[in-house]
C-alpha cells in the first residue's frame, strides 16, 4: 500500500484478511475478516438479500476493521449510527499476542465493562481487530430521496427537529451548505449554467437538506409526502427535478468522495468534529469566519445528522497547496481555533476518521488532566510495553 512507519516499527497490511466467514440471514448478522472492504462486503451480502448500511465516500478502499475502529460515519448513519454501533462481537489480537473474543449477538453480553466500545474507539492503539460480527439488514424494497433548499441555515436546522418531533425517522438526513452541495453533488454532472441548475436559484440559498426513506413502497411514499409537507411549511423549496436528485444521490452513494486534487498541488482537507445539531448554525458561521481569517479557500461543509441523539458529524473543508509551508501553517491554525470553538459548543473536535495523530496536541490541551490519566491507564492495561502505535494518541510524556 506504500505506507511507512513514522517511527521505528512495522506497518501491518490487513487487506489479505478479506473473507466473509459466516452469514446469519435469519438473525441478520455477518462475520467477516477485518481487511475486507465495505464494497466487497456488501457485494457478498447482496447474494443473501442483505446489506451493511455503512456507506462512506471511501467505500471502495475503506476496510471493515478501519471503519469500526475509527467511528466511521456515512450516508445512512442517521438511522443506523456510526460503523461500530453495528458491531456485535469481534476478535482481537492483543499486543502480547493473545487472541481474545469480545461480545456476542446481544448488546449486554456480560455485566462487565463494554470492551467492544473501548476497542472500536481506539484507532488500532490497543490491539489488532482480525474479524467482526456485524448487524446487517435486508435490502429495502424501495428507497426515495428528497432534496430541499433553504434561504437560511437556521430554518434548515429547525426543520430536522420538526421532522423527528412529528414521528418521521429518515434513514439518511444530511445538511450541506450550498457550496458543498454544488461542488460535490452537482458539478460532476451538470454545467452550472444548465437551466435545470439555474432554476434552483442557488445564489439565494444558504443550505440544502437531503433526506431518504427506505422500506415498503406505500410507507416510503407516505413518509416522503409528509416530509415535504412539513418542509414547505418551513419555507423550503423542494427540488422536483429527478435528474438533479438522482445525480446528487449517485455522487453520494456510488462515487468516491470528491477528488482531493484541485489543480497542481491543491488538495482538499477537512477535519471531522461532532456537535449538537442545535449548534449547527453557529458552527456554520464560525466556519466561514475562520476560513476567511485563514486566507484559504472554503470548499463547503456537510453535516451528517445522527438520530435519535440529534447530533451531527461535520466535515468543514478547505483547499490549499500542501507543499506550501505557509498554507499548511494557516490550516493548522484554522483547525486549532476551530477545535476550541467546537468544544465551547459542547462538541468534540475529533469524532471520526482516525484524527488522533494530527490533532493529538490540540485534544490533549482541551481534555481534562484526570481524563487523560484514565486514558493512559487503559492504554497501559492493554499494551504495557507500548508496542502498538507508539507516539499515537496518548503517550505518557505527552500527558
Amino acid at each position: 500500500m506504500g505506507y511507512l512507519s513514522r517511527c521505528r516499527g512495522i506497518v501491518l497490511e490487513m487487506t489479505g484478511l478479506n473473507k466473509v466467514l459466516k452469514v446469519d440471514k435469519i438473525g441478520g448478522y455477518v462475520t467477516c475478516q477485518a481487511g475486507i472492504s465495505v464494497v466487497a462486503l456488501n457485494s457478498e451480502l447482496k447474494k443473501f438479500g442483505l446489506w451493511w448500511p455503512h456507506d462512506p465516500g471511501s467505500r471502495e478502499w475503506a476496510t471493515v476493521g478501519g471503519a469500526i475502529s475509527t467511528l466511521g460515519v456515512g450516508t445512512f448513519s442517521t438511522r443506523y449510527g456510526y460503523a461500530p454501533n453495528m458491531v456485535a462481537s469481534l476478535t482481537l489480537v492483543t499486543p502480547e499476542g493473545t487472541l481474545v473474543k469480545l461480545g456476542s449477538k446481544v448488546r449486554h453480553h456480560t455485566t462487565m465493562y463494554n470492551l467492544i466500545e473501548t476497542i472500536t474507539s481506539a484507532e488500532g492503539t490497543l490491539g489488532v481487530i482480525v474479524d467482526a460480527t456485524l448487524k446487517v439488514y435486508k435490502i429495502p424494497p424501495s428507497r426515495k430521496v428528497g432534496i430541499a433548499l433553504f434561504d437560511d441555515f437556521d430554518s434548515t436546522v429547525s426543520s430536522c427537529y420538526e421532522l423527528v418531533s412529528n414521528g418521521l425517522y429518515p434513514e439518511s438526513l444530511m445538511i450541506e451548505d450550498v457550496l458543498r452541495f454544488v461542488s460535490e453533488g452537482l458539478s460532476p454532472f451538470f454545467d452550472l449554467e444548465d437551466e435545470r441548475v439555474r432554476s434552483l436559484n442557488l445564489d439565494t440559498k444558504e443550505a440544502a437538506l437531503i433526506y431518504s426513506y427506505a422500506g415498503e413502497p406505500t410507507i416510503v411514499d407516505f413518509e416522503l409526502r409528509k416530509t415535504e409537507e412539513l418542509l414547505k411549511d418551513k419555507k423550503a423549496n423542494i427540488v422536483k427535478d429527478l435528474d438533479i436528485i438522482n445525480a446528487y444521490w449517485k455522487s453520494k452513494t456510488e462515487l468516491p468522495s470528491w477528488p482531493k486534487e484541485e489543480g497542481i498541488n491543491i488538495k482538499i482537507h477537512s477535519f471531522v468534529p461532532a456537535i449538537p445539531l442545535s449548534e449547527a448554525s453557529k458552527f456554520n458561521r464560525v466556519y466561514k469566519q475562520l476560513a476567511s481569517e485563514s486566507g484559504l479557500s472554503m470548499t463547503g461543509a456537510r453535516y451528517y445528522v445522527i438520530l435519535p441523539s440529534m447530533e451531527c458529524t461535520v466535515s468543514p473543508s478547505l483547499a490549499f497547496n500542501d507543499d506550501d509551508p505557509k498554507q499548511i501553517e494557516a490550516y493548522e491554525s484554522f483547525t486549532t481555533k476551530f477545535s476550541k470553538a467546537v468544544q465551547e459548543m459542547g462538541g468534540a473536535p475529533s469524532s471520526t476518521l482516525g484524527m488522533g495523530i494530527r490533532l493529538a496536541k490540540v485534544l490533549r490541551e482541551l481534555t481534562d488532566q484526570n481524563e487523560l490519566e484514565i486514558m493512559w491507564k487503559v492504554k497501559k492495561a492493554f499494551d504495557p510495553n507500548e508496542t502498538f502505535n507508539p507516539g499515537r494518541k496518548l503517550m505518557r510524556d505527552e500527558i
